[in-house]
């Protein structure tokens, strides 16, 4: 099980043997806007604004979401599995660092429902919802796979709004998302401390 307690995960985050190195430097690691793959930079601050209006504030003002696991794989396999392809580009030097945090220090969240932000795409609460959804946008001449952001503002805070669906983890919809115990359910959190780090294993990425 992650959980430790009422007031404790466990997590696991991948990181560059770069960021180990720092973290046990300083005892403290950030991530900054210069960390932040340019292939996603908006899901990335809607993610940080979210970190702000659910958790305490960041520290520095570039400071961007460090990256863990609550559940990898379902309840079964939370912890990554370093055989696996993906945790980092191929042959880099990586380190798995098991954590034990403060709940109030991370914001979990569907794994798989979090690529309806990194696409843009509008997260329904039913299909039916979600075509009612979209044949608004297309009687307005909308499409958000086409247009990103789209110009209207209201559609568009209805497209980020949806994506708060994420954070409810015991919602299921067989069309959408998992039960909680077979979900990937991903964690954010503002710093790495040394002093949370229970465990450390090194490996070369595949």
């Amino acid at each position: 099980m992650s959980c430790l307690g009422s007031n404790i995960l466990r997590l696991w985050t991948i990181q560059t043997v770069d960021v180990w190195m720092t973290l046990r430097r300083d005892g403290l690691w950030r991530s900054t806007n210069a960390l932040v793959s340019q292939d996603w930079p908006d899901a990335y601050r809607w993610m940080a604004r979210q970190m702000e209006a659910r958790l305490v504030p960041r520290q520095v003002s570039d400071q961007m979401p460090v990256w863990a696991w609550y559940q990898w794989d379902g309840i079964r396999r939370p912890r990554p599995d370093l055989r696996a392809r993906g945790h980092l580009p191929t042959n880099t030097a990586g380190v798995r660092l098991e954590l034990e945090v403060s709940s109030e220090r991370v914001l979990l969240s569907d794994f798989d429902l979090w690529h309806y932000a990194l696409n843009y795409w509008y997260l329904p609460s039913s299909v039916g919802e979600g075509r009612a959804f979209d044949a608004e946008l297309k009687r307005q001449a909308l499409c958000y796979y086409r247009m990103k952001p789209l110009p209207d503002r209201r559609a568009h805070n209805a497209i980020e709004r949806s994506w708060e669906r994420m954070f409810d983890l015991g919602w299921t919809n067989r069309a959408l998302t998992a039960k909680k115990g077979e979900k990937r359910i991903q964690g954010v959190l503002w710093e790495l401390r040394l002093d949370d780090v229970r465990q450390v294993r090194k490996f070369i990425a595949r």
